[in-house]
């Protein structure tokens, strides 16, 4: 008896017996963690490909939910098979490594298949954003019935028919008509009388030139240079894969060296990928990149969704040699990728704060594995977790670019203790002296300066000194931080605001408040009034908030109209400005007080960057950086731009207490909306997790807390979070896993976030 389908759309078969036939593995998009089987009907068998998007049953009433086809098997089955039901996508999205690539992400990041597959393509390429929809034509009856069909053949007609007889696919109607001279009536009476098709397909627009720069010319090497794009090129050449880290002081070359070692992969007919932070922080960069290579596509935020689509479609269809983008391009679908470079790839932004929570660096690394090619991470101050990597795996190589190009110095750094600065009106001056000096001499010569200040806003705290009560957001555990530009005190988490209160709102209080803790609005104002003559911008995510306003800067900054940039860490990566003399670090600890323990690796990595926009030419640089806490060893070993130092000191603690990169993490945070509630559901999470390491017997695995989150109520929920450490990713993956499977990661009323090998803990 053969087989039916019932109105749910399963195939039934009757007991034992066999069908033969095409099955699909399908992810769907609903956060489910496991993969399913379909059955192809026949007639969508030639649409049905690996990375195309499909309409699939699901559950018990067959609820029709969107998929990602993984695979194909031609084979036969005996049980209840569902159908596909229908095909999304013209195209696919997804090559087979890109696929894989997703399963490993899927797996080492704990975040369903589908979900992944989602965020590895962009929704405007889904969506066929950018492409032209071109009315296309072709024969409906085969040209020998033209007079047994009786139709009278004019010679528009013929011209035609003849035409679309010679062609081996459809026609544009547009280059039909002009092909033949006939005209839209004669062709639209064709289609009406059955003899020509009119359908429609997408294609790219002609023109593509929204990325072409000004062409560069390659600079010359120095042989430090030289001798690490001799590893990278042996790398290349022998095949395989394997892990460069370029390790090189700040302005030592590391751009050039990407350069070159790209070129060498475009010599052999492969595609190369530069991976940069938030391109935001990065547009000088990218730009200067861009400019030396023919065939470039960039990726990034800024990017319509017509060009982003069309950009994807460019890169895979192997158009586009280079890609240089920021964490999305890691996906990039390139057909012969043999050289993936990663820039700063200590850089916090390439961790994807949304699931999949995955690290650009270490995907970068998982796809160099899957196709079998070098990839090269660069950086003046390397992860730790990248440095210890460097020293004992087999696949990784340190090379060091010792000193900068042209053998320019290090700038001098200067630590100014400002609690021994003298107190004005009874409070600690925002400038120190010896910043306010450099700075005076510094625009005497015409020269620039940047200062930065990692706090936006005017004041930081709004603060009653008689009670010691402060101005605090209703909703997160959080101080309001005062604008006075509009005149309001904000949340930076919720957006909450109110109007500044001037005096105490305590019960019997009434003091007058005070405002402490500078922003950098208020240290625009100070050099403002210090220094009337001197053209001050501000730059943070007040002022800038969007790609183009960034690079207003930066076009004002290289062309010296602009004297002083003031601002966030956005001013301290990706900036080469020649003219820049003095750089200024007001407030320096609060990144070493985040209760993090990657915190002293910020601070120095945050201090080494801002240092090096000064003094990259032939103008000598000074770097003043003030601070209440001037024993910090990442202080000490910064201002000697000694990062060897600031590692044998950091590596022993990290190895002591069991921190990475000798353990790997995964941070457990649980929201909800009742303080009690969340307290309940954590601690039975990990009652649940440390049962599970008992069951498997995991050796040199724990679970720390649980305990408050740093930031322990945001947006008016409770936050509570744990750690689980362990010895390897392997034994870490079998808990998680292990603990998926079990359910003990559902909570009923409360959200969890799992994220594995977190870049932070604040």
């Amino acid at each position: 008896m053969g087989s039916s389908s019932d109105t749910t759309g399963r195939l039934w078969v009757e007991p034992g017996e066999q069908r033969q036939g095409l099955v699909a593995e399908v992810a769907p998009l609903p956060p489910l963690w496991r993969t399913y089987t379909f059955a192809v009907p026949d007639e969508l068998q030639a649409a049905v490909v690996p990375g195309r998007r499909v309409v699939v049953p699901l559950g018990r009433r067959g609820t029709l939910v969107d998929g990602f086809v993984l695979g194909l098997d031609q084979r036969a089955w005996d049980t209840t098979l569902r159908p596909i039901q229908a095909v999304r996508d013209t195209e696919s999205y997804l090559t087979p490594e890109l696929i894989e690539l997703g399963r490993r992400i899927a797996r080492h990041y704990l975040c369903p298949l589908g979900r992944t597959l989602k965020a590895m393509t962009p929704e405007a390429v889904r969506q066929q954003s950018g492409l032209l929809t071109v009315r296309c034509a072709a024969l409906a009856r085969p040209a020998g019935e033209w007079h047994a069909g009786g139709l009278r053949l004019t010679g528009p007609r013929r011209a035609i028919l003849e035409a679309l007889a010679q062609a081996s696919s459809p026609v544009p109607v547009a280059t039909l008509l002009e092909r033949t001279g006939a005209s839209t009536g004669v062709l639209q009476g064709l289609a009406r009388a059955g003899w020509v098709s009119i359908s429609t397909r997408k294609e790219l627009p002609d023109n593509l030139d929204f990325d072409r720069l000004p062409r560069e010319p390659d600079f010359t090497l120095n042989v430090h240079q030289e001798r690490a794009l001799e590893v990278v090129r042996g790398r290349l050449a022998g095949g395989g894969f394997s892990v460069t880290l370029l390790f090189g002081v700040s302005g030592s070359g590391k751009t050039e060296v990407y350069v070159h070692a790209i070129r060498a992969a475009l010599a052999m007919g492969r595609q190369a990928l530069l991976l940069v932070p938030e391109i935001v922080l990065t547009t000088q960069l990218v730009q200067r990149l861009a400019a030396r290579f023919p065939q470039v596509a960039v990726q990034h935020s800024g990017l319509t969704d017509a060009q982003r689509s069309v950009i994807w479609r460019e890169v895979a269809a192997g158009r586009k040699q280079v890609v240089i983008g920021t964490r999305s391009a890691v996906f990039a679908p390139c057909p012969r990728l043999g050289l993936i470079c990663v820039d700063e790839e200590q850089d916090a932004s390439y961790k994807n704060l949304q699931a999949p929570r995955f690290h650009v660096r270490d995907v970068a690394i998982m796809r160099g594995h899957l196709g079998g090619f070098p990839v090269v991470l660069g950086s003046a101050t390397p992860s730790l977790e990248s440095w210890h990597n460097s020293a004992t795996r087999p696949h990784y190589e340190r090379v060091t670019l010792p000193a900068r190009v042209k053998d320019l110095p290090l700038p001098i750094v200067q630590v100014v203790d400002m609690n021994e600065e003298p107190t004005i009106d009874g409070q600690t001056p925002v400038l120190s002296r010896l910043l306010e000096h450099r700075l005076r001499e510094a625009l005497g010569r015409q020269e620039q300066a940047v200062i930065l200040m990692n706090r936006r806003g005017y004041a930081s705290r709004v603060y009653c000194p008689v009670c010691r009560a402060r101005l605090v957001c209703p909703r997160c555990s959080v101080s309001l931080v005062v604008h006075t530009a509009t005149g309001r005190a904000l949340c930076h988490y919720c957006r909450t605001q109110t109007p500044i209160p001037t005096r105490c709102p305590t019960m019997g209080c009434g003091a007058r408040l005070v405002q402490i803790g500078p922003g950098t609005q208020r240290i625009e104002d100070i050099l403002a009034s210090r220094f009337p003559e001197a053209r001050i911008c501000r730059v943070d995510s007040d002022t800038v908030r969007h790609r183009d306003e960034y690079q207003k800067v930066v076009d004002d900054f290289e062309a010296r109209r602009t004297d002083v940039l003031v601002g966030t860490q956005m001013i301290a990566k990706g900036l080469d400005f020649p003219w820049v003399s003095v750089v200024g670090v007001i407030n320096a600890e609060p990144s070493a007080l985040a209760g993090d323990f990657r915190a002293q690796e910020r601070l120095f990595q945050l201090l080494t960057q801002v240092a090096g926009r000064a003094g990259r030419a032939a103008v000598p640089g000074s770097v003043v950086v003030q601070t209440t806490m001037p024993d910090l060893y990442a202080l000490s070993t910064a201002t000697r731009h000694d990062y060897e130092a600031f590692v044998a000191r950091e590596l022993p603690i990290r190895r002591r207490v069991g921190l990475p990169p000798y353990r790997r993490l995964a941070r457990f945070v649980l929201t909800h909306a009742r303080d009690e509630q969340a307290v309940r559901c954590v601690e039975a999470l990990a009652e649940h997790l440390r049962g599970t390491i008992a069951e498997l017997a995991a050796a040199d695995t724990d679970v720390l807390g649980p305990s408050p989150c740093p930031l322990p109520r945001l947006r008016g929920k409770y936050r509570y979070e744990l750690l689980v450490r362990a010895p390897e990713a392997a034994t870490l993956h079998r808990l998680l896993q292990a603990a998926r499977d079990a359910g003990r990661l559902r909570i009923t009323g409360a959200t969890l976030m799992v994220d594995v090998d977190p870049v932070e803990l604040a």
